[in-house]
């Protein structure tokens, strides 16, 4: 694993003119001809996340055309060098896939990794059995997919932690996802089966959330130790203070199992890489110094207010230099693909 303190020189900078042309595809992507930050109803600040991550490629010289829908991906087949997605959050079944199978079906460049190891990440049940084959410790778990297996508990006791087996931003959790028995862990699971999700029942795992963001390089580039802020029993992150974020991140500081960590993301690297940027989250009890891995997410939140940049700020990165680097990492990782015809 590269030292932290060599991260500033390992970072891989745009060319003063880069000629790179990106389209950028978001739900509430800033468009044509204006390209002001779209009015949004719903939850969370998402329109102006998209118009400053639009802003800041721009900024950094690269040609970007914008989009806010999947389709986009088609028209742009042969026309640009490299997708940049972040639609994580779509109303159909394992939205984070759609893009990148797109862009592999029209052989265009995209950030993130491939759809099998996207498709990897986004289900946290297998993603927890390929961590556990490399060495990273999970608790025990169970799936639940209808009403009627909730009739058999499963083959570990409580407390239970209730949530969905897919889904980015915490969706699902609830300060009710920690249940001490199973007639509580199977209501809370009927509930979200009610919403549509497939559930996931974990042993529940005392401590505090934390999250390890890392940048695909020759060697993953870990960046640090973040603590979101949560005010919620157990110290859970909730589908609430996910979205909204009113408490957000700091820096924190893992004591003996930083290089545990550290190690942690070295497997994940050797299991699942390359990937232009991701994060590992755990939770972890300070008092043991046990942790326990939780889920990785790829192309997660990169805002100047999230973890990736938080922790790449202490080693005096800013979103321009984090996101110059996923780009360019993500063209030099896909360079063998750039050059293969597209098929659709």
């Amino acid at each position: 694993m590269i030292p932290s303190a060599a991260i500033p020189e390992l970072l891989l900078r745009p060319s003063v003119q880069p000629r790179t042309h990106i389209l950028f595809v978001a739900p509430k992507a800033p468009l044509a001809p204006d390209y002001t930050c779209r009015v949004h109803d719903g939850d969370g600040g998402y329109p102006a996340y998209y118009h400053r991550v639009w802003e800041t490629l721009c900024g950094l010289g690269y040609r970007v055309d914008s989009a806010a829908h999947c389709h986009s991906v088609l028209a742009a087949a042969g026309r640009v060098d490299l997708v940049f997605s972040l639609m994580n959050r779509l109303p159909v079944n394992n939205p984070e896939i759609v893009v990148p199978a797109l862009c592999e079906m029209t052989g265009l460049p995209h950030v993130g990794a491939r759809p099998n190891i996207r498709a990897l990440a986004e289900d946290k049940w297998l993603s927890k059995h390929a961590a556990r084959s490399v060495g990273l410790p999970v608790s025990d778990g169970a799936v639940y997919a209808d009403a009627r297996s909730l009739m058999v508990a499963p083959g570990f006791g409580g407390p239970y932690f209730v949530k969905n087996r897919f889904g980015a931003a915490s969706e699902g959790v609830s300060q009710d996802s920690i249940q001490d028995d199973w007639a509580g862990a199977a209501r809370v699971a009927a509930q979200l089966l009610e919403r549509g999700m497939e559930v996931l029942v974990e042993a529940y795992a005392p401590g505090i959330d934390i999250t390890v963001p890392v940048l695909g390089g020759d060697q993953p580039l870990f960046l640090g130790v973040v603590r979101p802020g949560s005010d919620r029993m157990g110290g859970i992150i909730t589908e609430d203070l996910k979205r909204d974020d009113p408490l957000g991140y700091q820096m924190f500081d893992p004591g003996a199992a930083l290089p545990a960590l550290v190690d942690d993301v070295q497997s994940l690297w050797g299991l699942a890489g390359p990937m232009d940027y991701f994060r590992l989250d755990y939770r972890l009890d300070p008092r043991t110094g046990r942790r326990v891995f939780l889920e990785f997410n790829i192309c997660c939140h990169i805002g100047r207010s999230g973890a990736i940049c938080l922790a790449a700020g202490q080693w005096g990165l800013s979103q321009a230099d984090v996101l110059g680097h996923v780009v360019e990492f993500s063209l030099r990782r896909q360079a063998s693909q750039r050059s293969r015809s597209w098929v659709f």
